[in-house]
């Protein structure tokens, strides 16, 4: 799959909506970081993606990726519900800015956080 994924990329295509829903949640942690940073944010609204058994780097990487995908919707309600995927990437002043929100975090969300976001 890596492979396949390098091949699609080095012929020049674009990792946009229709590649990462093609990808899915299994390969996408397979990106390496270049891959990743390559990836258009608005790609990320009309992608449904689980990054949470990538790589921290993979997940910091994504977080920002979508937080610049969803940036424009920050201030509405289904905000968190948007950005609730990414979340395993969270820098601690997002967290602390998603705090002052008051979601509504489940246990299974919270333990996904990074450790050094959380302390």
């Amino acid at each position: 799959a890596s492979a396949a994924i390098q091949r699609y990329v080095g012929l020049g295509n674009a990792l946009d909506a229709t590649a990462l829903t093609a990808i899915g949640s299994s390969y996408v942690c397979l990106l390496n970081g270049t891959q990743v940073k390559a990836i258009p944010p608005p790609s990320l609204r009309l992608a449904s993606l689980d990054p949470s058994a990538c790589s921290q780097e993979t997940k910091n990487l994504l977080y920002q990726k979508a937080k610049e995908a969803f940036s424009d919707q920050h201030h509405l309600p289904a905000y968190y519900e948007l950005i609730l995927p990414y979340l395993g990437g969270a820098p601690a002043v997002d967290l602390k800015a998603l705090s002052k929100d008051n979601v509504n975090m489940n246990v299974t969300t919270f333990v996904t956080l990074r450790r050094d976001s959380l302390m």
